[in-house]
């Protein structure tokens, strides 16, 4: 048992009912347990107590022991003065605060039927802790949980956007670069594509933004392509004089190629075929950010994103390596990805950050006209021991970011489907 679980019986007011009485013998009455506090200082704040006839406004603090007050110095930090309330599982001794003053104590029950379903959740062993109880929750709760991880890990992106911003002098157009970057490495590639991305200054994308032979060459030759390639590929020669020339011209140092991992990977999925894809993408769009924005209908923001790249890619996955043909062109599956991964994350800080809620609710809105992902963590909720579906991208998102977020680390009394299958037992 850890504190936490004690955070949440006094949260809720699940502990055993009766009548309370502190160490001192003062009869207790609890009329609020407070806010929660997850910075410095007790646990608790503005809870209301009553000790006999009087009531006392002030905070709580929460310990297994009682003694551990003493082992987290909170007697030596005036932040636990105005505790009114110690509330302990085991009371081994009497405390005082930073001015001497004994704080009052009271050793909570725990009831067995809800401690018996805490340490099922904890002990489970199956796909998700609350397995066994969650098609007892209703419907309405799960469905709003979900939805409420779908804002939590929006938030979460936000806060990434927010450094990359910071990191780029506030140029929405550099950080739309690296973190559609990012995403066109689809999790393999992610960490090469983004360190790509940062190597190069959006103003040198910009200034080759209307010639797509030299983006290719760019992105080929600065991901360490082209420089070990020895043959007579006249195209590849050409790839070749170009980025010596922006090497030169803008002292740029590429990557190494063993980076990048083609190990198990489907030729259409190779680094190669997506950096020429997104030089595509770019090529005579350099403010492809602005002109999303300006996309009302998910209708349009597909159009606009379906691209190819040159005709030599039809035959090729790698510079130099003639292969079967087969186009190139980015397809409808890759471009729905890239809008939940890169579009509607950066709508959604951009509506944020400047706050524009329209445009924050755009991107929710598309969320839930987009098909739900497949993956392996989708087909888990949908097992018939939970048997939970997603019907669009919205709901898909939020379950991956429940399951990475809180199922993995059993974070269950901070989970609204795991408060509900403990708060059933009470």
């Amino acid at each position: 048992m850890n504190e936490d679980f004690l955070h949440f019986l006094w949260q809720y007011k699940y502990y055993k009912p009766g009548l309370f009485f502190t160490d001192q013998d003062h009869q207790m009455e609890v009329i609020h347990p407070g806010l929660p506090n997850s910075n410095a200082g007790p646990d608790f704040f503005n809870a209301k107590i009553k000790l006999d006839d009087v009531i006392w406004a002030g905070n709580v603090e929460i310990h297994i022991n009682a003694s551990d007050w003493y082992k987290h110095s909170h007697h030596q930090d005036p932040l636990y003065d105005n505790v009114v309330l110690h509330v302990v599982l085991h009371d081994d001794g009497e405390i005082v605060n930073s001015s001497g003053r004994l704080v009052p104590c009271w050793e909570m029950e725990v009831p067995e039927n809800i401690l018996k379903h805490y340490q099922s959740l904890k002990s489970h062993q199956g796909w998700v802790a609350c397995e066994n109880y969650i098609r007892d929750v209703p419907g309405f709760e799960t469905e709003a949980w979900i939805e409420r991880m779908l804002i939590e890990k929006l938030e979460m992106k936000v806060s990434g956007i927010s450094e990359l911003l910071t990191t780029f002098r506030n140029d929405w157009q550099q950080v739309f670069f690296v973190v559609l970057s990012r995403n066109f490495g689809f999790g393999l590639n992610g960490d090469p594509f983004e360190q790509l991305a940062r190597h190069i200054p959006w103003q040198y994308i910009l200034k080759n933004a209307d010639s797509s032979i030299k983006l290719e060459a760019l992105f080929l030759g600065q991901a360490g392509f082209l420089e070990v390639l020895l043959h007579e590929d006249k195209y590849v020669q050409m790839l070749l004089r170009e980025y010596r020339l922006l090497k030169h011209k803008y002292g740029l140092a590429p990557m190494s190629a063993h980076l990048w991992k083609f190990l198990r990977m489907r030729p259409g999925n190779f680094p190669t075929v997506r950096l020429v894809q997104l030089a595509a993408l770019i090529s005579g769009n350099p403010f492809l950010f602005d002109k999303l924005l300006a996309c009302e209908n998910l209708a349009d923001a597909r159009s606009f994103l379906s691209v190819k790249p040159s005709e030599y890619w039809h035959n090729h996955y790698r510079p130099g390596v003639e292969g079967p043909p087969k186009s190139k062109k980015i397809g409808a599956q890759t471009i729905d990805l890239i809008i939940i991964n890169t579009v509607i994350p950066l709508f959604f800080a951009y509506g944020k950050l400047r706050s524009n809620s329209l445009l924050q609710q755009r991107a929710l809105d598309w969320l839930s006209e987009l098909p739900p992902e497949k993956n392996n963590i989708v087909s888990g909720w949908e097992r018939p021991s939970i048997g939970i579906k997603a019907q669009s991208s919205a709901q898909s998102q939020g379950l991956v970011y429940l399951k990475r977020n809180y199922c993995n680390y059993r974070k269950c009394l901070f989970c609204r489907v795991g408060h509900k299958a403990l708060s059933s037992s009470f």
